[in-house]
């Protein structure tokens, strides 16, 4: 009879890790997708003109009139009328903690050559108190094979 509360105690123990890996695990994965989808936004925001939600992604470049002048000149160099088109999003390897990475995005709307250009990113924090991602820049068209 006492080999029975321990199975189950045993057993409900390996749930619950299982569970904490698992949430862990998910944090990990979404602070990746969350780096990718916020590098597609900014793009997007700049392919439709939108200096003002531009300016607002990139961390602090408002407040730096080198950068918030850069980034309007930018933005009113590639505005594109018509669909966007992602081609391909090339993001930093992996990490756990704290990083600042580049991520590189290849893009174009109907009837226009493809623009590629790099998104710099710090993530902060770990899998156990989430993370926090702030965009600090955006570059110039590169290359059609550059890498940033």
């Amino acid at each position: 009879m006492h080999r029975r509360p321990r199975i189950l105690l045993a057993a409900l123990l390996a749930i619950v890790l299982f569970l904490g890996v698992s949430v862990l695990a998910a944090r990990i994965l979404s602070a990746g997708s969350d780096e990718r989808g916020a590098a597609v936004a900014v793009i997007k925001a700049q392919a439709r003109g939108d200096a003002r939600t531009v300016l607002s992604l990139l961390d602090g470049c408002r407040r730096r009139p080198v950068c918030a002048a850069r980034v309007r000149r930018t933005v009113a160099r590639l505005r594109r009328p018509g669909r966007i088109a992602v081609l391909n999003v090339r993001s930093p390897p992996f990490a756990l903690g704290a990083r600042t990475g580049t991520t590189r995005v290849a893009w174009k709307t109907d009837g226009r050559l493809p623009v590629v250009q790099c998104v710099t990113a710090r993530r902060t924090g770990d899998p156990l108190a989430g993370y926090e991602l702030r965009l600090l820049d955006l570059s110039a068209p590169i290359g059609l094979e550059a890498s940033c």
